[in-house]
């Protein structure tokens, strides 16, 4: 990925963070929960993306593991 797409996608969450933080004290403490796991994930992913690790995708496993072999199934050779 390019480093404007990262500085995009981290002015992105910054904003997202900074306008649910208002909403968080109207909220359950399980809907909390959920907005942390899913902020720290989101910023895991980024974190580990900047630093140069690719994590694993299930996209990339199904175009290149199942996608030639259902495309060998429905086109014989």
């Amino acid at each position: 990925m390019n480093t404007q797409f990262l500085i995009g996608f981290a002015l992105l969450m910054l904003l997202h963070i900074f306008l649910d933080i208002k909403h968080w004290a109207q909220q359950p403490n399980d809907v909390k929960r959920l907005y942390i796991l899913l902020y720290a994930v989101a910023l895991g992913l980024f974190v580990s993306i900047t630093r140069g690790y690719k994590p694993p995708m299930p996209t990339h496993y199904l175009v290149e593991k199942v996608s030639p072999w259902i495309f060998s199934i429905i086109h014989p050779q």
